[in-house]
């Protein structure tokens, strides 16, 4: 009798268990914040760490390594010697005044637009590993077939409301290809706005090309599809790589993130304000380049920061300085009125551990604090950028789902009704049949699926699954059940040919 009341009740859990995996949690659409922000330093200190980043814009300079930009610089006015320009303030904030405060990205499947702007929160994977840690846990250079399992797993995960373009780089296709590779199963295994590469004139123009294959020239001249993202070279310097991109980009109507890359005490000094005084100078310089480019340029402030072992020169993720930087870069983005990108499931660990959940979890929780807006990231990083792991992609999947729901903050709406159910209840009595329970439970608090809640006994009974093992099937069921997007055959014919048309015109050997 025991023993079949036991196996009752495990076969219970089983059944309501795989109702609720049968139920399709739909994609997050656009979150809007309600959780007030973290302010780390006054109005005073803020105003201070903006002038003095317009000083080092107008008495240090900054690089611009391109003759086009230096000529359009000299147009607006700036004082350029050389390749340096030397940036009034006012020139700056008029330019920066002119980034919008908020635009839309428009995927081509039913529930894939989302708002970007300045009290919103979307979630983007990580991009740029050049190895996967495999479901598996094996450890290995990646491929163009380990992109599309990612782009798929992106695709089946609500947590994802944007697509991150080279999630990891196809090492087994010749650099000069990769783009066309990159951003094909970009457009045909998601079916989100994605992103699309700007290194350069020549692939940023074939991004654009291939995107407008899809999507209709006509439709990207008024809607943005792609986001590019440009990379300051840090200390000061905006290289022509990245400008060509950046150009290309924003002359199509297209998103451009504005993104110095700062490693603390290396390229820039040992000290948090003046770190965030410097990145600052770059970002706004960025910023009123694409502005400068073209008035109304869909433009995100950005930035990547990590702190900088002194022991390893490695960099350091889920460091307290990181938090606070995050924090002041989201009240000067406030004070700029325009949206922010920082950096979310960062990690340093070499495996999928509890230091890798640690420091992920440290800087979700400030950039969700700090009110980021673009959260690039958020999904996969491990080894300070030089792996991206499927399983703690999917988990992270799910870290989104949590983060949008604190994001979003509270409600007052049920509260008149909630406390009818205190008068009915009353004191010694339990919620778990009440009507109000049973009609709100499912939304009043969210339930994860990876993460275990079990008794030991149960979690014990059920295999004793770690969190790497639990992700793994996870991961297997979505990539099971993934089906491809709909894509017009024409489309998907020009695509192929384009791609292949352009591997006959681009030499594998070029530089």
């Amino acid at each position: 009798m025991v023993e079949s009341a036991s196996k009752t009740k495990r076969l219970g859990r089983a059944t309501r268990r795989a109702a609720r995996e049968a139920e399709v949690t739909p994609r997050l659409s656009t979150v809007r914040y309600r959780v007030k922000p973290v302010e780390v330093v006054s109005a005073d200190e803020l105003d201070r760490i903006h002038c003095a980043s317009l000083k080092i814009l107008q008495e240090v300079g900054i690089d611009f390594r391109d003759e086009v930009a230096l000529a359009q610089w000299k147009v607006a006015g700036a004082d350029v010697r050389g390749q340096r320009a030397h940036l009034d303030g006012d020139l700056v904030e008029s330019l920066v005044a002119m980034a919008p405060e908020r635009f839309a990205m428009t995927g081509r499947g039913a529930d894939t637009d989302v708002e970007i702007g300045v009290d919103t929160l979307t979630f983007c994977a990580m991009q740029g590993a050049p190895n996967i840690r495999d479901l598996d846990g094996t450890r290995r250079a990646s491929t163009i077939a380990d992109l599309r399992k990612i782009n798929r797993l992106i695709q089946m995960s609500p947590g994802f409301q944007i697509g991150t373009g080279f999630a990891c780089e196809p090492t087994d296709i010749a650099v000069p290809w990769r783009h066309l590779h990159i951003m094909h199963t970009n457009l045909v295994d998601l079916d989100l706005a994605t992103n699309g590469l700007t290194t350069g004139t020549a692939r940023a123009e074939d991004c654009i090309a291939m995107a407008r294959i899809v999507y209709g020239r006509a439709f990207m001249d008024e809607n943005a599809v792609l986001w590019g993202m440009i990379s300051g070279n840090s200390p000061l310097v905006w290289d022509a790589t990245m400008l060509e991109g950046l150009r290309v980009f924003a002359l199509a109507n297209q998103v451009v993130l504005i993104a110095p890359f700062v490693l603390g005490a290396a390229n820039t000094p040992a000290d948090v304000v003046a770190t965030v005084a410097q990145l600052n100078a770059e970002a706004l310089a960025g910023v009123a380049y694409a502005q400068l480019v073209k008035p109304g340029t869909k433009t995100i402030y950005g930035q990547y920061s990590v702190s900088v072992s002194m022991k390893s020169g490695a960099p350091m993720s889920g460091m307290p300085e990181i938090s606070l930087l995050n924090g002041i870069v989201g009240q000067l983005a406030r004070r700029y009125n325009i949206p922010w990108r920082t950096t979310a499931s960062q990690a340093s660990s070499k495996l999928f551990d509890a230091q890798s959940g640690y420091e992920s979890a440290t800087a979700y929780m400030a950039a969700v604090n700090a009110r980021a807006n673009f959260l690039l990231h958020a999904g996969g990083w491990d080894e300070a950028g030089m792996v991206h792991c499927l399983n703690k992609l999917v988990v992270d999947g799910e870290q989104n789902l949590l983060m949008a729901k604190y994001a979003q903050g509270v409600s007052f709406d049920l509260l008149d009704e909630a406390l009818d159910a205190v008068r009915r209840v009353g004191p010694g009595g339990h919620y778990l049949g009440d009507p109000f329970t049973l009609k709100h439970f499912r939304n009043a608090f969210i339930a994860p699926e990876i993460l275990n809640y079990e008794a030991f006994e149960q979690w014990k009974a059920a295999g004793g699954k770690d969190m790497p093992s639990r992700a793994r099937e996870k991961a297997e069921d979505l990539l099971a059940r993934y089906a491809p997007p709909a894509l017009d055959s024409s489309k998907r014919e020009e695509l192929d040919a384009f791609v292949a048309r352009r591997e006959q015109e681009i030499s594998p050997n070029l530089a």
